[in-house]
């Protein structure tokens, strides 16, 4: 995993549109997909995983994913 030189990842820092996009995104769901289950459009869910990725230190969707899961997210118990 590459994760950015950034700031120190930290979970607590996402908001809670940027949580449920991430957890769809640790799901497998591509960016139509999320737009279709949040309503979001797809410049609103390109704005929020970047949001996330600077966040977390992620430079790409696999890194994302890879600390998503690490953190909790991408199962149904992480969706809040």
């Amino acid at each position: 995993m590459t994760l950015s030189s950034g700031p120190t990842p930290d979970a607590g820092s996402l908001t809670a549109r940027e949580k449920e996009v991430l957890d769809l995104v640790a799901r497998g769901l591509s960016n139509a997909e999320i737009v279709q289950e949040t309503g979001l459009s797809i410049n609103s869910v390109k704005s929020f995983i970047r949001g996330a990725y600077r966040k977390i230190g992620a430079e790409n969707r696999g890194d994302a994913t890879m600390w998503a899961r690490a953190h909790g997210f991408g199962d149904d118990e992480a969706a809040s």
